[in-house]
């Protein structure tokens, strides 16, 4: 009988090793490469256009962290429209390999410069991602404070509620960094002392705030 856990161990390692490809793809400029690792209906529907700021100018990318079937890499894109994009990719086993069939972007969008420009129709239009983005950064400021109290009062009751934990784990972390979001959800990237950890928060708005509603963690896999 195999061992359930060693087998989710090579799967873990089997898609970093793709989430590396991709990264490699990426800073090589290598579409071919990178349409290689896509299934042809994602490639078609979304990823070859999705992709194409990160493949002409991305100088940097590194995986982040798994969880399941679902990966995450960072993309440093200094002349993109963006500066910085964070992509999480669901993979699938298809044709005996696993290849990307879904994926979803995350940036950040500066609403003091929004502003300063007058655009207020792309703040309007962003309203949901910025109002997730201010909530992010308090709570970031929360973590780094190290101030379990202030964590905890952005949470939903029903969060709280069920199984979050009594406490958030920031005894050993190094740091919090807001890198990411896309609608109501949010990358947090969290330094522990033995190890990161990203967070994405969805969050929800209620009675004028705006609050976790959920928390999924995508770690490394195990050296």
């Amino acid at each position: 009988m195999c061992d359930s856990a060693a087998v989710q161990d090579v799967d873990a390692r089997t898609l970093w090793t793709g989430t590396k490809a991709v990264c490699a793809a990426l800073v090589a400029h290598d579409t071919d490469a990178l349409h290689g690792l896509t299934t042809e209906e994602l490639w078609g529907r979304a990823a070859a256009e999705e992709l194409a700021p990160l493949v002409e100018h991305a100088v940097a990318a590194r995986p982040l962290g798994l969880l399941g079937r679902h990966t995450i890499l960072h993309a440093t894109t200094p002349l993109a429209p963006y500066p910085a994009y964070v992509v999480e990719q669901q993979w699938t086993p298809a044709a005996g390999r696993p290849l990307i069939e879904d994926e979803r972007l995350f940036t950040l969008v500066d609403r003091a410069a929004l502003r300063a420009a007058g655009d207020t129709a792309r703040l309007a239009r962003l309203a949901t991602k910025l109002a997730a983005q201010d909530a992010a950064l308090s709570y970031v400021d929360a973590l780094n404070a190290h101030d379990a109290a202030a964590v905890m009062a952005l949470w939903t009751a029903d969060f709280a509620a069920g199984g979050a934990g009594a406490t958030p784990p920031i005894d050993d972390l190094r740091s919090a960094e807001l890198i990411g979001s896309v609608g109501p959800r949010t990358l947090v990237l969290c330094r522990y002392d033995d190890h990161d950890e990203t967070q994405e928060l969805l969050w929800r708005p209620l009675d004028g705030r705006v609050l976790v509603q959920g928390l999924r963690s995508f770690r490394p896999p195990p050296a």
